[in-house]
């Protein structure tokens, strides 16, 4: 029934009691006990059809809201004809139904997306040491096999120390490594980047946790099958054709009578396999070169100094081609370095680079320094081609190569210098040129 309807029903029933009532009482006054009480029944029977009136229409819509109040969206409800407040509540119930639908959908999306992650997550909800734990992704779970936790309290019998790490930063924002005990064995790396979200009045605190040793093992795994790859064609580049030319000599090896034809083909099989012998001891010796590199003898060497004393070689050969060589090193800046090796380093970054600007319009290599919280950097850039992203990947690889002549190893000698100096080495595009930066710790 619509709201008008259950109104004046409601209105009929109280103004028929109220009439009754007052017949009653009249009755009552004037003796006519019998009468009186008749009248009073009826009374009390109206009072009871108001009552069962009203307890029929706000139980069906009491229904309604508490499905939705505690999100229970499994009863079936149908819209009526006459009464349009309860068809809008109706409304409202398939439209939050529709809603926490939605909502399961997400949730079950985001949860398997997290659950999927190679990386922990934790989240936690609330304030100070009392907060509660509103998600542990299943890395997280299983990396220190934790069981279904609830409250922070509880995850600290397992992992103490990450728990003291947290709490002694106060639950704050902070990015740090930390060296955590797993299965009560080995020590580990990880490193912890924590956030805090405030939603609705309510604080979130995320923790990311992610090992720095599979990381480390990933991309190492990474560069082994890269470099298999490249020593995999490399020597089937000279082995291939030693057995077929092998192959040949012993064909015609077994031959009674030996044409000079043959002798001709003998000679330049035998020449085409000490040339592709030499191809290897060549590969094989530029792979020594990488894998024994010596220890660095430091010494404390002025930064000016030895850069000018490199491109002293370079001059002619620049002038010649025409490209500008400059330099923007500061003066006084000393440092540790075993300068032969960082020569060569030098030596290496500037042969790439007159080979990248070489066919450019504008040809310009620049060397310049700075100093930068306690760290010393050295960049050299160039005019050249930027190199493309897909070989930015590859470039310090060893022996992967985009020049003709190139054996693939300048780069990766250099790169192997860096970091025997605690140093490193890297690429990176700015202002429309290429730029190998150099870092040195002081």
């Amino acid at each position: 029934m619509n709201s008008k309807k259950i109104t004046w029903l409601v209105v009929v029933r109280i103004v028929f009691a109220l009439f009754l009532l007052a017949l009653g009482i009249w009755l009552f006054t004037v003796g006519k006990m019998y009468s009186s009480i008749f009248i009073g029944l009826l009374f009390l029977l109206v009072i009871i059809d108001l009552f069962k009136l009203l307890y029929d229409y706000f139980n069906q819509i009491d229904k309604v809201i508490l499905s939705m109040l505690y999100d229970d969206y499994t009863i079936d409800l149908k819209r009526t004809s006459h009464d349009h407040t309860y068809n809008h509540l109706v409304d409202l119930f398939e439209k939050n139904k529709e809603k926490e639908a939605n909502r399961a959908s997400e949730t079950l999306i985001f949860n398997q997306l997290l659950n999927g992650i190679d990386s922990g997550i934790l989240i936690l909800k609330g304030e100070h040491v009392d907060r509660e734990v509103i998600l542990v992704n299943q890395y997280f779970k299983n990396y220190f096999d934790l069981p279904n936790l609830t409250d922070w309290r509880f995850l600290k019998p397992f992992i103490p120390a990450f728990c003291q790490v947290i709490e002694e930063r106060n639950f704050t924002e902070f990015k740090t490594t930390l060296d955590i005990q797993v299965d009560k064995k080995e020590r580990q790396t990880f490193v912890v980047q924590t956030s805090l979200s405030k939603i609705h009045g309510e604080t979130y605190y995320i923790i990311l946790l992610d090992s720095i040793q599979r990381v480390i093992d990933s991309k190492e795994n990474e560069a082994w099958i890269s470099i298999m790859k490249i020593i995999s064609h490399e020597l089937m580049n000279s082995l291939a054709p030693i057995h077929a030319l092998a192959y040949n000599i012993q064909e015609i090896s077994k031959q009674e009578d030996i044409s000079e034809e043959d002798k001709e083909d003998i000679q330049t099989s035998v020449s085409t396999i000490i040339n592709r012998s030499n191809h290897l001891q060549e590969f094989v010796e530029r792979y020594r070169k990488l894998t024994m590199l010596p220890t660095p003898q430091k010494k404390k060497e002025n930064l000016a100094q030895v850069v000018d004393q490199v491109l002293q070689n370079f001059l002619l050969l620049a002038k010649s081609k025409g490209i500008d060589l400059k330099t923007s090193i500061p003066e006084g800046i000393d440092f540790l370095v075993d300068v032969s090796q960082f020569e060569q380093v030098l030596i290496n970054l500037m042969t790439n680079s007159l080979y990248a600007v070489e066919n450019a319009e504008k040809k310009e290599i620049a060397i310049a320094s700075y100093l930068q919280q306690n760290r010393l950097y050295i960049e050299l850039s160039d005019t050249g081609t930027l190199v493309d992203t897909e070989i930015v990947k590859k470039i310090f690889l060893p022996f992967y190569t985009t020049r003709k002549n190139g054996a693939g190893i300048g780069l990766t000698l250099s790169k192997s210098i860096m970091e025997a100096h605690k140093g490193y080495l890297f690429y990176q595009q700015k202002e429309e040129k290429n730029v190998l930066v150099m870092v040195f710790v002081l």
